[in-house]
């Protein structure tokens, strides 16, 4: 949830990534630095599209122009949906008669800031999502076209829109914001300014009712580059995904492939053979590193955005895994290679992508 847009600046050396950790097999296990979806109000996969469709509506044209709509749409599209299966779908007005919309209902409002309810919280209410199309007064509004400006002079009005745009449209997907996290390595630095780990207070009362503003899981390193932190250098007008934005959007809205340690069951939602043909497949872990493949590769046209390989030798490799633990909670990702052995078994090596500082506790 957006409430105030606040700059700080950074003095900080970046620390020295370690080395990637092997997980053979994939142990569950609780992770010190993580990534802040809320897993509870992610919006669902369509079998039928084959996307995670959000439908979105304008509360009224009357509230902004043409060009001013088709300039967030741009942004979206370019951004979140550039890396993910996520579709936002619709863009046109809001019913009027009945008001029942089952979507996300967008308020331009110039007179208060940009803000937005984490994912399906937001679903079909009014007042939850709403943006700020001047950018220069009101409540919650700290001059954030003047802010836009002193860090990129030559930015026009439009671009600095499209970056607070993309950040709402971040919490739509289920980010909460990456400088409310516990485990934000530079809090105690005094040099931060303060506003900048400003706590968003929670729940928090809208028009419509309250809403949980804080994400429940945590899976990649603390990201100060991220979209979704205040604390980012030149947060102000930048419209770019961090990396690890990019990874985080994959795992829920990617159709990654998924390991749960509950079932002791991956599924990979597409494998690309070598001679161009397309599978799913399932497998069950059996012991220390070996794997037993459940079924055979089934033909699918499913998308993802970590789509595993399947050579002419018979080894499946898989750039992106995420692994469910014992709570219903993805906590860590993974890239794996599975080796063919007798009859439909498998040997698995895997190495950790995310989060590199891991602390592996039993369930």
């Amino acid at each position: 949830m957006t409430i105030r847009y606040k700059l700080c600046t950074l003095l900080i050396m970046l620390l020295t990534a370690s080395a990637q950790a092997a997980v053979n097999p994939p142990v569950s296990a609780t992770p010190t630095a993580k990534a802040y979806f809320l897993d509870t109000v992610l919006w669902s996969y369509s079998p039928t599209t084959k996307t995670y469709n959000i439908p979105v509506c304008w509360e009224k044209f009357s509230q902004s122009t043409v060009a001013e709509r088709a300039n967030v749409t741009s942004a979206i599209v370019n951004t979140w949906q550039k890396y993910s299966l996520a579709r936002f779908t619709g863009w046109g007005q809001c019913p009027l008669s009945p008001l029942i919309f089952n979507g996300i209902r967008i308020t331009v409002d110039n007179f208060n800031g940009p803000r937005a309810a984490l994912g399906t919280q937001g679903n079909g209410k009014v007042g939850v999502m709403r943006l700020n199309f001047r950018l220069t007064t009101g409540t919650g509004v700290p001059q954030i076209w003047t802010q836009c400006r002193f860090n990129f002079p030559a930015i026009s009005l439009g671009a600095c829109i499209q970056s607070t745009a993309i950040h709402e449209f971040g919490h739509i997907l289920g980010l909460a914001h990456e400088q409310n996290r516990s485990d934000d390595p530079y809090l105690p630095i005094p040099i931060l300014n303060p506003l900048c780990h400003a706590d968003d207070p929670d729940p928090l009362p809208l028009p419509q009712g309250s809403f949980t503003t804080k994400g429940n899981t945590l899976f990649t390193d603390y990201d100060l580059t991220s979209v979704m932190n205040y604390c980012r250098s030149n947060y102000a007008g930048r419209t770019d995904l961090s990396p690890k934005d990019q990874l985080a959007i994959r795992v829920y809205y990617g159709q990654m492939p998924s390991y749960d340690s509950r079932t002791r069951i991956l599924k990979v939602p597409r494998i690309a053979k070598y001679d161009g043909k397309i599978f799913t497949g399932t497998f069950k872990w059996i012991s220390s590193n070996i794997w037993q493949r459940v079924g055979d590769f089934t033909a699918t046209t499913t998308p993802s955005f970590s789509p595993a390989k399947l050579s002419s030798s018979g080894v499946l490799t898989m750039p992106g895994i995420k692994y469910i633990n014992g709570a219903g909670h993805v906590n860590q990702i993974l890239n794996g290679t599975f080796r063919p052995g007798l009859l439909k078994n498998y040997s698995g090596s895997w190495t950790r992508v995310q989060p590199l500082t891991f602390a592996p506790v039993a369930n």
